[in-house]
């Protein structure tokens, strides 16, 4: 009787990091064909800001959750969080105002869509998420001045400016002044960061290197103001996008 040979067939695990989706569902799954995502085998991870702007941000959210992603909180994300979380609290205490921002009527009937799954789901993404010993995810930015474990929440999700002594500033309009600087040119490392919340350019993902061999990846590149979806692979480190339908929100500058 002969023998069974088994053979070991090398495939490549893959993590499959995509930038801010912000709604737009249709070319999120055209870019995840294109770049033929295995569910249950590759890895897939988002920066952040699955929500508004876009046609279908429930939508985005819900194929997120059904693939098995995970994700880092993006802004958008955040904001939703904290409002349903004092609307809850105006239920019990009429008294009290809710402080942030109100949402525009059309943001405000898609957060209604959200469902208590889809909220819990939000409230357990982190700020900051590593793949691995050489690279980490944040949606927006992080401080020079302190380690990827000590960075501050709220500068983790909003930062895109550093003044010189690398604390968080405002962007201003037009060219950066003096003593103003994008974090990711600034960046310590050790680690090499993906990150989105910072539209660079409509066309392609910004990549610095502020030491050598650390980089940082800026994602967002802009879909929903007509732009393009890009995803990162690793550790091929391949750039894969696909062009927006439409142009669904007016960027400002």
């Amino acid at each position: 009787m002969g023998t069974v040979a088994f053979y070991a067939v090398a495939v490549s695990v893959r993590t499959i990091v995509v930038g801010d989706v912000h709604g737009c569902l249709e070319e999120l799954d055209e870019l995840l064909q294109l770049v033929e995502l295995r569910p249950g085998f590759d890895r897939l991870v988002f920066v952040g800001d699955l929500l508004d702007r876009g046609p279908d941000p429930v939508g985005v959210l819900r194929r997120a959750r059904e693939l098995g992603a995970a994700s880092v909180l993006g802004n958008h994300e955040d904001k939703h969080l904290r409002w349903a979380r004092h609307q809850a609290w105006c239920r019990h205490d009429p008294a009290h105002l809710n402080p942030v921002r109100p949402f525009s009527p059309q943001r405000l009937a898609e957060h209604e869509l959200l469902s208590a799954e889809d909220l819990a789901w939000i409230a357990t993404l982190p700020t900051v998420l590593r793949l691995d010993e050489e690279w980490a995810v944040v949606h927006g930015g992080l401080s020079p001045r302190r380690s990827l474990e000590a960075q501050l929440r709220e500068e983790v999700i909003r930062l895109r400016i550093v003044d010189a002594d690398g604390h968080m500033a405002a962007h201003p309009r037009g060219e950066l002044p003096p003593g103003l600087a994008r974090w990711a040119t600034c960046w310590p490392g050790p680690e090499s960061i993906i990150y989105g919340h910072h539209v660079h350019g409509l066309d392609e993902p910004r990549v610095d290197e502020p030491i050598p061999g650390v980089r940082c990846v800026g994602l967002d590149t802009g879909c929903c103001y007509g732009g393009r979806l890009s995803a990162l692979i690793l550790p091929a480190e391949e750039i894969v996008s696909v062009g927006a339908r439409a142009a669904y929100a007016r960027r400002r500058r």
